[in-house]
């Protein structure tokens, strides 16, 4: 009997040392992450930029690179750009539905609310990084001969 008291006593004790996540903190880790995602906002920007550049001169890229099919090229490039603009439409709409209003909520509905958030900007930055690669990938086709 002693022994299952100590026991218990010894669990509670453990799980009372466990520090309790703040909504503070939480808040913290979301932000900073939408900051890391926003960094990668140029890259999307600048790729969408390029790619348009190169749908409007697909006579001076065939001149450029005679060997490719414009048609195909284009395609290519126009399903690409579509992607980029998904991906920055993501964002744009996490940040359009983001809201910290917590004046009347209770500090558990704060945490929760913050870790649903940082649940879908992890998200987001998956789906930038993955369009970043590839639009990347896409366009190094096109450096200069």
């Amino acid at each position: 009997m002693k022994k299952t008291l100590l026991i218990v006593l010894a669990v509670s004790g453990l799980a009372a040392c466990k520090p309790r996540q703040d909504a503070g903190n939480v808040k913290n880790e979301t932000m900073k992450l939408h900051d890391e995602v926003m960094a990668d906002h140029g890259k999307i920007v600048a790729n969408q930029m390029r790619i348009d550049t190169l749908l409007k001169e697909m006579k001076t890229l065939k001149q450029l690179f005679p060997a490719i099919d414009t048609l195909q090229e284009k395609t290519t490039l126009t399903i690409t750009l579509n992607n980029l603009f998904k991906a920055e439409e993501s964002m744009n709409n996490w940040m359009h539905n983001f809201n910290p209003d917590f004046e009347s909520k209770s500090e558990d509905s704060v945490i929760t609310y913050y870790k649903t958030e940082k649940q879908k900007i992890r998200a987001i930055d998956s789906l930038y990084k993955k369009e970043i690669k590839k639009s990347d990938l896409y366009l190094l086709k096109f450096k200069k001969p």
